[in-house]
């Protein structure tokens, strides 16, 4: 420990923290301003990423933002290599990173490696010792009755993002995690608090807003432990990064089904005329608007990839919604995204799931739905590109 931690006052250690996080954002917003792509992708304002996203493509299957020092990939094949290839782990940063950790900040639920990961995942499957539901029809049936008990409760119009499905999330969370009821409402509370940590996983949140959220993952840890029926520290662990992996990326995946839905003439009354379809909905809006759009990895030990020598500590981010458009990926490939590695390992069941029944029952309920004012995209969420507002209306007449 240095003589300057050792001396360090009460405040101080956040003020640097500040300091630095403040520091991350002006790099990437210099590098925005300009004309770095990537830079563009991470300043992440209102506008759509998908020509800086194409920008990037075409310097080739891997590029280099020298800015942020940064590998950037669009390609399939690069991205998959950098899921399968043990070269590759967690999102954290290289132990020797100088000056320490440029987000730091950065949800320490989220930061694991792929070794961790691996034993947690086998908790939260299907039948294991953390879900009630033995598989995801079950799960599809209770996030179906939690979705008409709350579009029951709701007015002719209402804000789809935070008034519908970031309100499921909670309770088909909590029941899933076989937390007591009378542990619901606390848990559902917290929640909110959390829906950054991925986007603070590349791009620095406001200080207030990652105050916020570190508290709320304290008090989420305290709750799980207290809460959980079978409470050790892997079960408690797993319970954290599957809500804080599944809750936000839930609520985007069913936002962006429905925008897109709404957006595209005729679709949505199709889908009212055969809510079966929501399935097919769901692995579109995977494909075409995922909701999480960025995957960032670090080298553990020194690789070659798409021809280029990498040293370790070096990042990489895949463009998730850009390798998804791959004009060289194989035809029919399914959706690229929410891989098993790490976080995603232990949720994306359960997030396609009750996707899967929430647009169904929206669907079957509500077959006059239309938008009600324009969407509008949450700032500083490059990895989510998250609603900040989604008004919609109940029928033609509301």
């Amino acid at each position: 420990m240095t003589s300057e931690l050792l001396t360090e006052g009460p405040g101080q250690g956040t003020a640097r923290r500040a300091r630095r996080n403040q520091l991350t954002r002006a790099a990437q917003w210099f590098a925005g301003i300009e004309a770095d792509p990537y830079g563009l992708v991470l300043r992440a304002g209102t506008e759509e990423p998908n020509a800086a996203e194409e920008k990037l493509r075409a310097l080739g299957p891997l590029h280099h933002s020298t800015l942020l020092d940064t590998w950037v990939t669009a390609d399939r094949a690069v991205a998959q290599r950098i899921l399968d290839d043990p070269a590759f782990d967690g999102t954290g940063p290289a132990d020797e990173t100088p000056g320490g950790d440029p987000l730091p900040f950065r949800s320490a639920v989220l930061t694991l490696s792929r070794a961790e990961a691996a034993p947690l995942a086998a908790l939260t499957a299907f039948g294991g010792p953390l879900l009630w539901a033995e598989d995801a029809a079950c799960v599809e049936k209770r996030a179906g009755t939690w979705s008409r008990t709350l579009l029951a409760g709701l007015g002719e119009r209402f804000d789809l993002a935070e008034d519908f499905a970031r309100r499921l999330t909670g309770p088909v969370l909590a029941e899933q995690l076989g937390l007591p009821e009378a542990a619901h409402e606390t848990f559902a509370r917290l929640l909110p608090d959390c829906r950054y940590a991925l986007d603070g996983m590349l791009c620095p949140q406001t200080h207030a807003t990652a105050l916020a959220a570190e508290a709320a993952e304290s008090a989420m840890d305290a709750l799980l432990a207290d809460a959980l029926y079978e409470s050790t520290a892997d079960t408690v662990r797993a319970a954290r990064i599957l809500a804080l992996s599944a809750a936000e990326p839930t609520a985007v995946l069913i936002s962006h089904a429905v925008r897109d839905l709404l957006a595209e003439p005729g679709a949505w009354q199709a889908l009212a005329a055969d809510p079966g379809g929501a399935g097919a909905a769901v692995e579109r809006t995977l494909r075409t608007a995922p909701p999480v759009r960025l995957e960032s990895r670090t080298v553990r030990t020194p690789v070659t990839l798409a021809g280029t020598e990498l040293p370790a500590g070096a990042r990489v981010s895949i463009l998730v919604a850009a390798v998804n458009r791959d004009p060289q990926a194989a035809p029919h490939a399914p959706p690229f995204g929410l891989p098993a590695d790490l976080h995603f390992g232990l949720s994306a069941h359960l997030i396609e799931a009750i996707a899967r029944a929430a647009l169904r029952v929206l669907a079957e309920t509500l077959p006059g739905l239309r938008t009600a004012g324009d969407p509008v995209t949450r700032l500083r969420s490059p990895v989510l590109r998250a609603p900040a507002r989604q008004p919609v209306a109940k029928n033609a007449n509301a």
